[in-house]
């Protein structure tokens, strides 16, 4: 018995003047399979959008779901849901992209080319506006992308002046801690070791092993136990892996090569990001130091 899909189906296929045969080779099966679908049966969840996209209708038009009723970001939940898991983040990346490409003015979404993907100079497309910036990196070996709407109150209400940020890098700063951060980085899921273990691993002394577990455990990288054995008793250590790492490496890298190159970008904004001055102390606080 027909369904509502396979009657959209049959439908919008003849209305489109595309045979069995050519979506066939479009979607990447036989000729019987399409007649399948628009008899009794479904194809597969991931075969959808490859459906949609060479018939030139959404998703939910092929089930009959009136597309004036349906929002974009409703179609957008669709599209990714029908995505295979491992082409998820590059389709949310095509999506990203198509974002600063629309912004820019462009007409339609053209996909990277072969040169921009493999080449070694770092590629970006942009937005920059006064309501927030947004940039996505193109090169295959390192895809991501960073938006930043700006809130009202602007970025420096939570970006402030920290001195946890000084901190920060000055544990980063001594002696072999980012290599310690990287090995530690390196294990799966929660890693237990002891101060020997970073001695080995990394060739150090035990006076610099000691000063980067410290360091660690004063800003949470890591968190300190005691392992108790009849008489004796030792300090052992947990890390926990996390994606944050990740990004903070990726900004990192970032601000210290800035993007120049660049398919598309857009500059509308002349106000400066950070506008408060939150580095310069208020007169409370100084009072508050003073007690």
């Amino acid at each position: 018995m027909d369904n509502t899909f396979n009657v959209n189906l049959r439908k919008i296929r003849k209305e489109k003047g595309v045979t069995q045969e050519q979506l066939a080779e479009a979607v990447g099966v036989s000729p019987q399979a399409v007649s399948k679908w628009e008899m009794n049966s479904f194809p597969d969840s991931a075969l959808l959008p490859k459906i949609a996209e060479k018939l030139g209708v959404s998703i939910d038009e092929l089930f009959g779901l009136k597309n004036e009723n349906i929002s974009i970001y409703d179609r957008v939940m669709e599209h990714i849901k029908a995505t295979p898991k491992d082409k998820l983040f590059e389709e949310a990346l095509f999506i990203s992209r198509s974002v600063i490409m629309a912004g820019c003015g462009c007409p339609r979404y053209e996909p990277l080319i072969p040169e921009i993907l493999s080449s070694e100079y770092d590629h970006f497309s942009r937005l920059n506006f006064s309501k927030g910036f947004m940039e996505v990196r193109n090169n295959e070996d390192l895809q991501y992308a960073f938006l930043f709407p700006e809130p009202k109150c602007g970025y420096d209400k939570v970006l402030k002046y920290d001195e946890e940020y000084v901190k920060l890098f000055s544990v980063l700063s001594k002696p072999n801690a980012l290599k310690a951060l990287y090995f530690m980085a390196g294990r799966e899921g929660t890693m237990f070791f002891k101060k020997d273990t970073l001695m080995h691993e990394l060739g150090i002394s035990s006076e610099n092993a000691k000063e980067i577990i410290k360091a660690f455990c004063d800003i949470g990288f890591i968190w300190e136990a005691t392992l108790n054995g009849g008489n004796d008793s030792e300090k052992i250590y947990q890390y926990i892996s996390r994606c944050e790492l990740v990004a903070f490496l990726a900004a990192a890298r970032y601000f210290i090569h800035p993007p120049t190159n660049f398919g598309y970008s857009s500059e509308g904004r002349n106000e400066r990001y950070l506008k408060n001055d939150t580095y310069k102390k208020e007169n409370g606080d100084e009072k508050e130091e003073n007690r």
